[in-house]
Parts: structure tokens; sequence; C-alpha cells
């Protein structure tokens, strides 16, 4: 196996971020997806998924113009927790979706998901010159919109009773930072 920190892409304090790779997927990724607790506000895992399908959607993001995957890696373990995506670019109105999945659950509420975001943020700014990044999240996920707002993002809007949750329909909320925004943030 090469060495994961070597493809650093970039980095934090306590996480790198890469490119995702083809050793990332594996029967460990796979077990993420299919466990409910880390895809209980994700519409994947709502029906199983194999690894066939895991490679499918890996050729997929790895060849897309409008999707960038990056793996999160705890920096000191050398280990893949999770991943991030600056999805959907569209590179004429210079705007793409955020998502992010801390798949392994030792590393939750420990900061890893809001350094991986700011680091996915300056990419996008800096280096991609995005004018906006959006995303959008289930109104009850009380954790992912602390993160989100931790590192700039603010509610622009919602649409009401959206998400289908444990059968019962809830308000999805749309996010957005720009880059004069994240400009005045981080200085």
């Amino acid at each position: 196996m090469k060495n994961q920190i070597m493809d650093k892409f970039l980095e934090g304090k306590r996480c790198v971020l890469r490119p995702l790779a083809g050793e990332d997927i594996n029967k460990r990724y796979l077990k993420w997806l299919n466990d409910r607790e880390v895809t209980e506000y994700m519409e994947t895992g709502v029906f199983p998924t194999t690894l066939d399908e895991l490679r499918d959607f890996y050729n997929r993001v790895s060849t897309s113009k409008t999707d960038i995957m990056f793996a999160v890696l705890d920096k000191r373990k050398n280990l893949h927790i999770g991943n991030i995506k600056l999805g959907s670019i569209n590179w004429v109105h210079r705007f793409a979706d955020l998502g992010i999945m801390i798949g392994d659950k030792r590393y939750w509420g420990k900061g890893y998901g809001p350094e991986a975001c700011r680091l996915v943020l300056e990419y996008a700014f800096d280096r991609l010159n995005l004018n906006k990044v959006v995303l959008g999240v289930c109104s009850t996920h009380k954790n992912a919109i602390n993160v989100y707002k931790k590192v700039g993002f603010r509610i622009e809007g919602r649409i009401k009773r959206l998400l289908n949750l444990k059968r019962r329909y809830v308000d999805k909320l749309m996010m957005g930072i720009d880059q004069a925004e994240f400009a005045r943030i981080i200085k």
C-alpha cells in the first residue's frame, strides 16, 4: 500500500485531505455506508450498498469534471476516517455543493469535520476561485448544523417537510457561504 500521507493534498492540524483512491474502496468504507447510525441523515444507506456499487460510485466520481472527492485522514495515525466532496460544481456560475461523511464513529465530535470543511472551503475559494459553496442539511441534524455554522455557513433557506426521516417529514435547511464571507472569517 502506498503511503497515504505522502499523497496529501490539503493539510490541517489533525487531518489531511487527499484525493479518494482506489485502495480506499474496501470493506471498511463499505461498512460505513451500511451503518444506519453513520447514514442516518444521508440518502445513502436507505438500501444496502455492495462493494461493486461502491466501486461504480468511485469510478464515476474519480472521472467527473464536476465532482471532487477527498479522503479525510487522521494525520497522526494515517487512517482514512471519512470523505468530503465538492459536488455539482457549476463552472459558469462558480458554485458547488459540499458533502461530508466522517464514517469512523471514533472520530465524531473531535473536530475533524470542521477542520475538513475549512480545508475544503479554502481550496474552493482560493484555488478553484468559486464564489459560493452551498449544502442541504436535515433540520433535525443539530450536530451537522453546528459544524457548518462553526466554519461560517449561514442558513439561507428552508424547504418545509421535504425529507422523510424515520417516517416523519422534516424540513431541509439550505446553507451557504460565499468567498467574501469566508475571507472575513479566516482573517
